[in-house]
């Protein structure tokens, strides 16, 4: 898609290239409903409208969602390509077995800061920073935990399923001492 077709798009829902992908979403349910007949607070102006125009242009609405959705998609996938070839080119060390304080290591090797993760991988930012302190006591369940280190794994592009073995293996073990 070429960049006059995602200006068209963006312009169609009322926002900016920076915008992230959950407020676009959001200027996208706040004019489908402002345009909507079931609307019941349609402003005068709307309300002007022929039903056919209203139609059409709850039609371009629809259009530009789907068509910024695959931009934030593809997007998306070209940072998670991005990433991984920086992980690739860096020099991230290797350990036997992965705890909190290897993942901060790791990261801090990569360059990326807790709170990109905790925003790419929606992890709340406590959570990410007492695993990494290992705090095991201020954690939540195992299953969220497992959800967590599988979302950071993710973003450091390590074996999530290494790392959340390697992981519960430690809180066993300092939970056993």
């Amino acid at each position: 898609m070429n960049s006059v077709d995602l200006d068209k798009h963006f312009d169609m829902l009322e926002i900016t290239r920076d915008t992230s992908f959950t407020e676009m979403k959001n200027s996208y349910i706040h004019l489908r409903n402002l345009y909507s007949r079931n609307n019941l607070s349609i402003s005068p102006l709307i309300r002007s409208l022929s039903k056919k125009k209203q139609k059409q242009i709850v039609k371009e609405i629809d259009e530009a969602f789907h068509m910024l959705e695959k931009y934030y998609q593809e997007k998306k996938v070209e940072n998670i390509r991005t990433k991984k070839e920086k992980i690739q080119k860096s020099r991230v060390p290797t350990f036997e077995v992965i705890g909190g304080e290897a993942l901060k290591m790791i990261r801090k090797v990569l360059g990326i800061d807790l709170e990109e993760i905790s925003f790419l991988s929606g992890v709340p930012l406590k959570h990410l920073v007492n695993i990494e302190l290992e705090r095991y006591d201020l954690l939540p369940p195992d299953i969220y935990i497992k959800t967590f280190l599988r979302k950071y794994a993710s973003q450091l592009s390590l074996d999530s399923e290494k790392v959340v073995a390697d992981y519960f293996k430690r809180m066993k073990n300092f939970k056993s001492d």
